[in-house]
């Protein structure tokens, strides 16, 4: 693949900046009305002028471009304004978090040198969370992958910045969970000074993968509620009554409350109607009887949802994947929409009774879905290796080998294959079955199978899971590809008459 560097600055910018420079424009058409963003970023020719603050002022998309590829480092994401620092217009000035426009990526930073190390494995493990990057670059030192949002997340005034402090939430939470495998620079300035996509250094790009803030946001939060996990295994058990989440009192302060919105950047109203929907489930409400109290609180707020939104936010509540509402996001949900100053003691009663701990798993009787789905991803990856990554088998068989009952195995099989974690094909007859493999499997063995016959493998992989025109063929294929020269073309090519 050879990415044209044009689309790859504008993907990542996202209008935030001007298309064409403003005065003395070589490009732009006479009659071109720019609607583009008026913000700006940074440029640096060398490291060493970055670390002195030696840079350029850069607001628009034909001021990148006319440098032809001499930047090293930029801002990826942008900032109001920028401006110098001295009279000579050498030392950059206006590159602080209060001066941020727009946040467009996260990005992290592999610090490796070794040589047997394959930017795979980033996009392996990226496609384990759930992300995979928009861009891997190659470093001096090893790699930086950029994880480009759909539409940028603004930062105004009227939310106080908040969206920045959840911009770093995700992106600590991004490093961390990278940062169990490799050798990531989980102290990085979140929205810092980052290499510039070049002809040299572009190792992987495709414009698709990029996620929405607010999948972001939800992501964070499961895994800040993983992150207290000690503490997930035991509960209170009241000694004198059950113990119910409508009775706290932050309940009651959710439901009064009458302003809350549902703005970029912000737990809003989404996520406070979830979770009081939740509180409503774990404390043995009807579904019934939570519609009509949610339908009476959306009829509240000055902007409410609409009735198809707000019956898929209470089924989602009620489908039984989750047990109860997070103390974690309660507590943001309150200081957001009621009171910041609201402390967890105002928010939650003082228990009394005893500790106890949770059953495992194997003193239960049943098993939750996404415990049969783990079993059926961690059993792949135990039965694939490398130049075999699926498994030939039947039903009955994968049942007997994972003690699972047959609607469960449909419905996981179902689920898994809708989230791209699995793919599988069924033979019918009297020598049918089933051929089946993890995503996961199918990444890492191309990753890791021997480069000369890496482009028969994967014509045989695809052919045999039908993988073709699928946003996962079109990764493996740039991963077989490998780097390319970027191109560098005149923006947008515009005739200017």
């Amino acid at each position: 693949m050879v990415a044209s560097l044009d689309v790859v600055y504008s993907t990542i910018l996202q209008n935030g900046i001007r298309k064409f420079k403003y005065k003395n424009s070589r490009l732009k058409p006479f009659t071109f009305s720019d609607k583009s963003g008026k913000g700006a970023i940074f440029a640096y020719r060398s490291k060493e002028h970055m670390i002195e603050g030696i840079g350029l002022v850069i607001t628009s998309e034909e001021g990148i471009i006319e440098n032809n590829n001499k930047f090293s480092h930029w801002t990826p994401n942008v900032y109001r304004y920028g401006t110098y620092a001295d009279q000579g217009r050498q030392f950059t000035k206006g590159h602080s978090e209060d001066n941020l426009r727009q946040i467009n990526t996260f990005f992290v930073d592999f610090d490796t040198l070794d040589p047997n190390f394959d930017y795979g494995e980033i996009l392996l493990a990226s496609h384990e969370l759930g992300f995979m990057p928009t861009m891997v670059l190659r470093t001096p030192h090893g790699y930086q992958a950029f994880y480009v949002l759909e539409k940028p997340a603004y930062v105004t005034k009227k939310s106080n910045f908040k969206v920045i402090n959840v911009a770093k939430m995700i992106s600590k939470n991004l490093r961390d969970a990278l940062a169990k495998d490799f050798p990531v620079d989980v102290n990085a300035n979140h929205f810092g000074i980052t290499r510039m996509p070049s002809e040299d250094n572009l190792l992987f790009f495709e414009p698709q993968y990029r996620y929405n803030f607010a999948d972001w946001i939800n992501w964070s939060m499961r895994m800040d509620a993983d992150k207290a996990a000690t503490y997930k295994n035991v509960f209170e058990l009241p000694s004198n009554q059950d113990f119910r989440q409508v009775d706290e009192p932050w309940f009651r302060l959710l439901m009064r409350s009458e302003k809350i919105q549902g703005e970029k950047g912000r737990y809003g109203r989404n996520n406070v109607i979830f979770t009081l929907s939740l509180a409503y489930f774990s404390s043995g409400y009807e579904i019934e009887e939570c519609e009509l109290a949610m339908l009476e609180f959306n009829d509240r707020l000055a902007n409410p949802l609409t009735d198809r939104e707000l019956t898929r936010i209470i089924r989602s509540a009620y489908s039984k994947k989750y047990q109860a509402a997070h103390r974690e996001k309660i507590i943001l949900l309150c200081q957001e929409w009621v009171d910041e100053s609201l402390s967890e003691e105002q928010l939650f009663n003082k228990k009394k009774g005893w500790w106890k701990f949770k059953k495992e798993r194997k003193a239960r009787k049943y098993s939750h879905s996404h415990e049969w789905a783990q079993d059926l991803l961690e059993y792949l990856n135990q039965q694939s290796y490398t130049y075999k990554p699926y498994i030939v088998s039947t039903k009955k068989q994968l049942r007997k080998e994972l003690k699972m009952p047959e609607r469960s195995l449909d419905k996981v099989l179902k689920q898994l294959k809708n989230e791209n974690k699995i793919y599988f094909r069924i033979r019918s007859g009297r020598n049918g079955g089933i051929t089946l493999a993890s995503v996961h499997g199918l990444m890492r063995s191309l990753i890791r199978v021997k480069k000369k016959v890496q482009e028969a493998y994967f014509s045989a992989i695809s052919e045999a899971f039908g993988l073709a025109r699928t946003f996962i063929y079109e990764t493996l294929e740039q991963m077989l590809e490998g780097p390319k020269k970027a191109e560098q073309m005149k923006l947008f090519e515009v005739d200017t008459g």
